[in-house]
């Protein structure tokens, strides 16, 4: 039987990386018009999707949502025959059912074949707009996660009108150039658990008397970050939107009592993204406890900039104390 490959990387421009490093997809076999297996190496080593103190012992699930964008993108150019230059916008991210198990850390990198099934195309009488799909991430055979993943693109023209007409309407410049400004003071690494300060994403958390809860922040947007800025783009990214939601729900957990400690893993996230957020203009992030067991809880989340409401959805956390398998 036909197996996926693992011997090196797909080119980076299928997968919109500048860097090398950054690639996660190694290959990928169709099995009929619908399926097919996209390789993907996990590495042991990484100085954004394995930098925690606490949680060490387990690779990050948020490399599994990566991974499944990085495949959406390759398959909008090689499937759907996306040219270069071609927009790709997410519209919704979903991962459940991580199992701590399957995902510690080995001596050696660790294979993944994300399985994955095309679950339904957006077009119109010019073509294929869109996908979703779904995925079950296999570490030797036993599945890790299970994900969903929708994403529509269009032509860069398009694009532009459309981007200059939404800055417009909120008083800004026009342009395909955007500059951020200086990224606000973030909180200490050691609320998100972080080892490295420049990975935290959230600047000024509190948890308001009587707020149900709630915890708030606003967002830290560092342009000149490595791996959620990979290359230049004039919107939040979508993973930089996951990533404040996981950090302030860490945080909202521990001041809530929710979780023991930081040291928590991500086991399962739903985000629908509703609006653009520009580069220039403050965003605040929200996240409030829906669910708690003592060792791990479920937060609603939330992302708002001036007014307009720009991504929303729910994480699941576990302190992997005793979990082997969570939400």
């Amino acid at each position: 039987m036909d197996t996926v490959e693992f011997s090196r990387t797909v080119p980076r421009e299928l997968v919109h990386r500048l860097s090398v490093t950054e690639v996660l997809v190694t290959g990928a076999l169709a099995r009929d018009e619908d399926t097919l297996d996209v390789g993907v190496q996990i590495p042991r080593s990484h100085a954004f999707y394995r930098d925690t103190a606490g949680c060490r012992p387990f690779y990050d699930p948020m490399v599994l949502v990566e991974a499944a964008r990085q495949t959406l993108i390759m398959l909008g150019h090689d499937l759907f025959d996306m040219p270069f230059g071609t927009k790709f916008i997410l519209r919704e991210m979903v991962l459940r059912d991580a199992d701590l198990t399957a995902l510690s850390v080995r001596g050696v990198p660790t294979d993944v074949v994300l399985r994955c099934r095309v679950v339904r195309r957006f077009g119109d009488h010019t073509g294929v707009r869109g996908a979703r799909l779904s995925y079950r991430a296999l570490i030797d055979d036993r599945v890790a996660a299970t994900l969903e993943c929708s994403m529509s693109w269009m032509p860069a023209d398009p694009w532009q009108r459309m981007r200059d007409e939404g800055r417009r309407a909120l008083g800004l410049r026009p342009g395909p150039a955007v500059e951020a400004p200086e990224p606000r003071p973030r909180v200490p690494k050691t609320l998100v658990d972080r080892q490295d300060a420049t990975n935290v994403v959230l600047s000024g958390f509190r948890v308001a008397p009587g707020a149900g809860g709630t915890g708030t922040a606003g967002l830290v947007v560092d342009t000149g970050h490595p791996v959620l800025f990979d290359h230049a783009v004039d919107h939040i990214p979508g993973m930089l939107t996951l990533e404040a939601f996981r950090q302030v729900s860490i945080a909202t957990a521990v001041a809530t009592g929710a979780l023991p400690s930081a040291a928590a893993l991500l086991t399962g996230v739903r985000t629908r993204f509703t609006g653009i957020g520009e580069l220039s203009l403050p965003l605040t992030c929200e996240s409030t406890l829906a669910e708690r067991t003592g060792t791990s809880a479920v937060l609603r989340c939330a992302m708002r900039q001036d007014g307009r409401l720009i991504a929303e959805g729910d994480v699941g956390l576990t302190w992997p104390g005793t979990a082997t398998g969570a939400r």
